[in-house]
């Protein structure tokens, strides 16, 4: 039946050729890609001095670029003095606080930023500055990428489906920089490293899994019946006490404030949906009651949801 099919377009013909020799075994195959990302709170801003936010961390990263004045960053308790011109790098699960120490005030441009791709997380981890200056190798490319998301700031359609678009490709851009920049590290990965991250990666999208098919379903289900963290890591054929360290090294916090975390970042979402009840918002995530998941909000931010709703909008 083969031969009797007649090709009428004749640029066909290579390609049928290539099939049917035998050197069609040596094509030369792109890698399958299943990365998740993630690009959250970006914004620019200008503030007064003294200004501040309360202690936090993410379970992403945080670049924070100085455009004019100056900043103190308490990194787990250490501090770092930012000028107008410099960036910081914060790691996932490190507890921080920024503050404008200049009397004129200060403006930044600041994005949190993932991706589920282990060993591209461990390398920035482990190889990575926190602070870069004008002097610093890789400063020019990594300002030159901030300075792409920095002119969509000013677009009036960011909502729209190509903006969207472009800000992914800058987050790629920015992931590049920094792969380059741990590339450069003699310090290279172990396999034992691999094993772990890959580990440590499974633990995660387990979690994440749960969360999503427990707490964003519309039932009204007690938070502390939903996930629990040993089960869950159990059931990868791992011991719990191995699968919390593993996951701490690779992701520098454990799975329980993992999970906290991707409950305050989708409660953050969600909130700043103004057709979406703050009641539903707190089914959705699993509490009880509204005045349940206000309080816990409170500790996370504070601000109550409804502070915060209102904040978002201005």
């Amino acid at each position: 039946m083969e031969n009797n099919v007649e090709f009428t377009n004749p640029k066909l013909l290579p390609f049928i050729e290539m099939r049917k020799s035998p050197k069609f075994s040596d094509a030369k195959l792109l890698p399958m890609i299943d990365w998740n990302i993630r690009l959250y709170g970006a914004h620019m801003q200008t503030v007064y001095k003294d200004w501040s936010v309360l202690k936090e961390f993410h379970p992403a990263f945080e670049i924070l670029f100085v455009l004019e004045g100056k900043q103190e960053t308490l990194l787990e308790n250490e501090s770092y003095l930012l000028n107008s011109g410099d960036l910081i790098l914060i790691p996932p699960g490190f507890h921080h606080t920024n503050t404008c120490i200049s009397t004129n005030g200060m403006t930044y441009f600041c994005a949190h930023f993932d991706i589920d791709e282990p060993s591209l997380r461990m390398d920035m981890l482990k190889n990575c500055d926190l602070i870069y200056t004008p002097n610093s190798p890789f400063y020019q490319r990594l300002k030159d990428t901030l300075g792409k998301w920095i002119n969509m700031c000013s677009l009036t359609d960011i909502n729209s489906i190509k903006p969207k678009i472009q800000m992914q490709i800058v987050l790629f851009e920015l992931l590049e920089v920094f792969a380059d920049i741990a590339s450069q590290s003699q310090d290279k990965l172990l396999n034992k490293s691999m094993t772990t991250a890959k580990y440590a990666k499974e633990i995660a999208d387990a979690i994440r899994l749960n969360f999503k098919k427990g707490y964003l379903s519309l039932h009204n289900k007690d938070i502390d019946n939903v996930i629990h963290i040993q089960p869950i890591i159990a059931s990868l054929g791992l011991s719990p006490n191995y699968g919390l360290e593993i996951f701490q090294k690779v992701y520098h916090m454990s799975p329980r404030k993992y999970l906290s975390e991707l409950k305050l970042q989708e409660a953050k979402i969600l909130i700043q949906q103004p057709d979406t009840s703050l009641k539903e918002i707190a089914s959705r995530l699993g509490y009880k009651n509204l005045s349940h998941f206000s309080r816990q909000f409170k500790r996370w931010t504070g601000f109550s949801p409804t502070e915060f709703r209102k904040k978002s909008i201005l």
